[in-house]
């Protein structure tokens, strides 16, 4: 599984988190299942994916301005905020997202998805929801 298998799904556009920082993409308000992808195809246990983590939330916007780009949030966040500005990840990760209110339930599907095809899940997913 990786980015283009996300388009049956809905996932159709992918954003530069530097566009978003730069104000060039705006990101909604709204309830969504969203995922991060790195600019290239890494190995997993099984096959490859370009896929870092898929999540979902009730307020898309706040997730990601505010918790990871802005730095507030819990454990996960603040993780994932480490890799984007800390480890160098932040000039070749985008994001995607669906709106949706069942983001929960399309979140947990692709987690399974994922875990089923690569036998674990995205590396910034530390346990599925």
């Amino acid at each position: 599984m990786d980015s283009t298998s996300l388009q049956k799904y809905g996932f159709k556009e992918w954003y530069r988190l530097t566009d978003i920082i730069k104000g060039i993409v705006e990101v909604p308000i709204t309830p969504a299942t969203y995922a991060l992808r790195l600019d290239h195809k890494f190995g997993r246990l099984r096959g490859s994916s370009d896929l870092l983590y898929i999540g979902s939330t009730s307020n898309l916007h706040f997730r990601i301005i505010e918790n990871y780009l802005g730095g507030r949030g819990d454990k996960t966040t603040k993780r994932i905020r480490d890799y984007l500005f800390n480890k160098g990840y932040l000039e070749a990760t985008e994001v995607s997202w669906i709106i949706t209110q069942n983001y929960e339930k399309i979140e947990s599907k692709l987690l399974a998805e994922y875990e089923k095809e690569h036998h674990e899940l995205p590396p910034w997913n530390r346990a599925r929801s």
